[in-house]
């Protein structure tokens, strides 16, 4: 399962490379640093139908702790951003403080909504992610994909949604995404940064995935859990966090403690308040 040229590592740790910190292994990883070089691994994976997930920054996600019986495609090293006039194209794996910086760099302003999230580019697209009510597909021009062939979607044709995009549905990879910026003074972009970054700091520390729950049209989903008296609520070392309950903190935890108590919370919140909350959190795995 060696491609040439390609870095690789065997026995992939998901515990290792997830903000859960929890989960089992994967047989072997790749991480392309080039678009070249992720092609050749998703010709080679279909080619030889050996079943693989495609992993970012792993803060949306959990990971069970059986063995992923295939293999994991690690979009980090796509690294790259470049400048076209009113637009920037960042390849996926760019993570969002980098994007940022770069942005701070160059006084290029209408990301900074962005700020303190853990997600590389590619990751934040297939799951329309956002803060304060704001999500990327506002800036999103066009995502590049690969599928054996280059696709560039439009905005529209990624069909976004509230945490969804078309990229969620089709088996394939993202390469990179063009976003529209607008320039201004430098200084402007760093003090919007920082304003959007002290709005986080309300996030419960731990380990965690972010939000596990969509919210519900007009409701809030840790109001809900709050409000059915869920809060330090646990199953083994997981639990639910005491200062906003919708996230679930690994303390100490196996993937099958989060799960279970992500599938109680919902049973509990359901025969409380008649609504059925949806996962934010993708799963990798059987459990």
């Amino acid at each position: 399962m060696i491609i040439e040229n390609v870095p690789s590592e065997k026995n992939f740790n998901f515990s290792l490379n997830t903000t859960y910190g929890c989960g089992g292994s994967a047989d072997i990883a790749y991480f392309p640093k080039s678009i070249r070089q992720a092609e050749a691994v998703y010709n080679y994976l279909t080619a030889n139908k050996i079943k693989f997930v495609t992993l970012g920054n792993g803060s949306n996600v959990l990971a069970s702790g059986k063995h992923f019986d295939g293999a994991v495609i690690c979009t980090k090293g796509l690294k790259g951003i470049y400048r076209y006039g009113n637009s920037i194209f960042c390849r996926a794996g760019t993570k969002v403080g980098a994007l940022l910086k770069y942005c701070i760099d160059n006084g290029l302003s209408g990301l900074e909504h962005l700020a303190g999230i853990p997600a590389t580019v590619g990751g934040l697209v297939y799951m329309n992610g956002g803060a304060g009510g704001k999500y990327i597909c506002d800036n999103v021009i066009g995502v590049k994909l690969f599928d054996g062939k280059i696709r560039n979607f439009s905005n529209k044709q990624c069909n976004f949604g509230y945490k969804y995009s078309t990229m969620r549905d089709i088996n394939s990879l993202i390469l990179g995404v063009r976003l529209e910026v607008k320039p201004v003074n430098s200084e402007i972009v760093r003090k919007n940064v920082g304003e959007f970054l002290e709005k986080r700091k309300w996030h419960p520390k731990g380990k965690s995935c972010g939000c596990v729950f969509k919210n519900p049209e007009g409701l809030s989903a840790g109001k809900l859990i709050d409000d059915a008296g869920l809060k330090g609520f646990n199953i083994g070392g997981a639990e639910v966090s005491r200062e906003h309950a919708n996230f679930i903190l690994n303390n100490g935890a196996r993937p099958e403690d989060i799960y279970s108590l992500i599938k109680e919370v919902k049973r509990i919140v359901n025969e409380c308040s008649g609504i059925m909350l949806e996962e934010e959190v993708v799963y990798i795995g059987d459990f």
